[in-house]
């Protein structure tokens, strides 16, 4: 295996005070991830031990080993190790009065760098007492080993600064963990209390002879552990009970007083050195039949790639479909390499003055296959409504990496990818201010498309967001008040149909053209100069009605010219307003509602009457989730996207959890949806292809449809 390179990280040093089994184990992880790291520890086994941990990190990374050493020095003092560093991260041993001393000896020459411990125990309140400056003193715990780990809990307290905490997440995150940030003064934090918790039962049990060292790791390496690697205790649980609520949950195990009946209440037994000198034995013996090298190399490698499965990076490449992807980076890498290597013309537009939840830049991408003075081009769009764009996105990759369908004479193909790249990145279906783009391409300036009931339905609602379940009753009573006073119906057709009055409300149109909007237009009018047709392929997602199905949304006149040529291409059945209404109702328990200022009529007047435009909103289908497809048509799903649109910028463990949620919502990570969408989309590609072809070879004028911006009554 050849040895990765390590990316050195511009951003500076890191000290690491404390050179033990943890603070090696820290110093290596920071070299692996590009740093320049001063160790300082007074022991002569530091070298021995960062040996060690530098081994175990080339083993299980295959990382070069001579990159790794060159990037760690030890260094003769702490106030060596600390003076120019980035970060500080204290791993001495587990004794107060010590990490007392050492952080009076640094705190002025670490000037405004963090200040992490290591510790397991003690709270940032007691880590900065006597200290003049101890504000930027915090808790980074990590599970040992932190190279092969990647949680570190991030404890933070009422004296610890907001811009020292989210400096902290931000260098843990740079440096390949997963910080979670804890608030509070309980000791132990949030990890090691859960482990000591199955540490002392597991001793109790070896205590009362109940079972034995093996059985025991046996039960939680082949039984509850690996469920716990994979979706934690409370989703594990959740998925226990048939409806997957957690007041049924919560509900089951009351009738059990909480599990009390399944394990013990009798005070901690009397601790013998009899008993201790027999579970010793025991366990020596069990550790002696494995061997304790293999052991530790069988640690790092399964934990490595046990959280390596959650991470981004790693989630698309693990077991989803080699064409999907985890995050909007990695979908537009795929997309962009894909169309290169077809021999597409890329082109790109920048978002100004917005980055990812990653900080990187976010972008709208064009590709072109086919001639220049094509007469038909075939039009597919991803990421109008951001977080749907990971189907739109693997369906445009899949399709230009396998090429299955050759382009007949006269025609061509242009992809956009990620119309709305903020949404994309976010796993929001609204854009950078809110505005839902399939309703903003509406002539602005003129008179604008009515929503009378908005504002009335609008009322009812609640007024905070957030993501508790409270939200979800409360949510449910204002629209059944909606409901009794204006229709069910009528209610969600306010709320839907896009409104241009209320810029922080549901479903906002605008008050102007987007850049989105904007540069998609101006692009379009440009490279398709030449055609007199296009054929529309706008990829979106959400309807529940089953994996691999399915909706076709026709937005030409009915029964009129372009319409029947969509229905020529996918089928008369597919696209009939019929077909629509029972998919639409079944998915969503209501009839299609209205809709103002859609990309398709935007794009009908804009090319008019150059060219003209057939084709359909084309929807992924799922199988129905009992968590997010609540009895009300998206209404977790909405209260979610309401809060994650006004928390956005947080870098926080509630935003990470809402955007899981939402591109569940949007585009599940199962295998088996994946792999049913792409089967489903080869064939809508194919025949918008081959109907196109038909199209050009007509060689016929243009026709546009009416043109309008809404089907609501004025």
């Amino acid at each position: 295996m050849t040895a990765s390179k390590i990316r050195r990280d511009p951003s500076g040093k890191v000290a690491c005070i404390g050179g033990g089994l943890i603070g090696s184990a820290w110093a290596a992880q920071f070299a692996a991830h590009g740093y320049d790291v001063q160790l300082y520890d007074p022991s002569a086994t530091t070298a021995e031990a960062l040996a060690r941990a530098l081994r175990r990190v080339v083993a299980i990374r295959g990382v070069d080993l001579q990159a790794l050493q060159d990037r760690v020095t030890i260094v003769a003092s702490a106030e060596e190790a600390v003076s120019g560093s980035v970060f500080v991260q204290e791993s001495v041993p587990e004794d107060l009065a010590l990490k007392q001393r050492i952080f009076a000896a640094i705190e002025e020459i670490a000037g405004d760098a963090v200040i992490a411990s290591s510790t397991s125990d003690y709270p940032p309140a007691l880590l900065r007492q006597g200290l003049r400056n101890g504000q930027r003193i915090i808790v980074g715990h990590p599970i040992n080993p932190p190279y092969a780990t990647t949680l570190v809990e991030v404890v933070v307290d009422t004296e610890t600064p907001a811009e020292v905490t989210d400096a902290a997440i931000a260098f843990y995150r740079r440096a390949g963990k997963m910080p979670v940030k804890i608030e509070g003064t309980q000791t132990g934090f949030v990890a090691n209390r859960l482990q000591m918790a199955i540490m002392r039962e597991a001793l109790r049990l070896a205590h009362d002879q109940k079972a034995t060292i093996a059985q025991i790791d046996a039960a939680l390496m082949h039984g509850i552990g690996p469920r716990f690697a994979a979706v934690g205790m409370f989703n594990g649980f959740a998925l226990n009970v048939p409806s997957h609520d957690p007041s049924d949950w919560l509900d089951h195990i009351e009738r059990f007083d909480f599990g009390a009946a399944l394990v013990h209440t009798d005070p901690w037994p009397t601790w013998t050195t009899q008993d201790r000198n027999r579970i010793a034995s025991e366990w020596l013996a069990h550790l002696s039949a494995q061997g304790i090298s293999a052991l530790a190399d069988r640690r790092d490698r399964l934990t490595a790639a046990a959280c390596a499965m959650h991470s981004p990076a790693s989630a698309g490449t693990v077991t989803s479909h080699p064409h999907f992807s985890a995050d909007y980076q990695e979908a537009r890498r795929k997309f962009r390499a894909a169309a290169s290597a077809a021999g597409a013309i890329l082109e790109t537009h920048h978002l100004p003055e917005h980055t990812g939840p990653d900080g990187k830049p976010l972008y709208m991408d064009f590709a072109w296959l086919g001639p220049e003075d094509a007469d038909v081009v075939i039009l597919s769009l991803s990421g109008t409504h951001g977080a749907e764009g990971f189907s739109g996105s693997a369906a445009q990759t899949h399709w230009l990496t396998t090429r299955p369908d050759p382009l007949p004479p006269r025609t061509a193909m242009l992809f956009v990818h990620a119309v709305n790249p903020f949404g994309f990145a976010y796993m929001l279906r609204v854009n950078e201010n809110n505005v839902d783009l399939n309703r903003n391409f509406v002539a602005f300036g003129e008179h604008l498309p009515p929503n009378p009931l908005y504002a009335a339905v609008s009322d009812m609602l609640p007024n905070r967001t957030g993501l508790d379940e409270d939200m979800v009753d409360e949510w449910s009573a204002a629209l059944q008040k909606s409901y009794a006073r204006f229709g069910r119906w009528e209610t969600h057709n306010a709320l839907e149909c896009g409104q241009y009055e209320d810029p922080a409300g549901i479903e906002f149109g605008g008050q102007d053209l987007q850049w989105s909007s904007r540069t998609l237009l101006d692009a379009v009018r440009r490279l398709c100069g030449k055609a007199r047709h296009i054929a529309y392929l706008d990829w979106h997602s959400m309807i529940p009605i089953g994996d691999g199905n399915l909706i076709f949304l026709n937005f030409n006149a009915a029964g009129g010219p372009l319409y029947c040529r969509t229905a020529d291409w996918w089928g008369e059945d597919a696209i009939s307003a019929k077909t629509v209404e029972a998919q639409w109702s079944s998915g969503t328990s209501l009839p299609h509602t209205h809709r103002s200022g859609l990309l398709f009529w935007g794009l009908e007047r804009a090319l008019a009457p150059q060219a003209d435009v057939a084709g359909a909103i084309v929807e992924f289908c799922c199988d129905p989730d009992a968590f997010i497809h609540t009895s009300e048509p998206d209404t977790r799903t909405v209260m979610w996207e309401r809060w994650l649109y006004r928390n956005y910028r947080d870098d926080t463990a509630q935003r990470a959890l809402a955007m899981r949620y939402l591109r569940e919502a949007a585009a599940p990570t199962r295998r088996s949806y994946q792999d049913k969408a792409i089967a489903a989309a080869m064939p809508v590609y194919r025949r918008i292809i081959e109907g196109a072809g038909r199209w050009a070879a007509e060689n016929i004028a243009s026709v546009p449809d009416r043109l309008i911006q809404t089907d609501t009554i004025s």
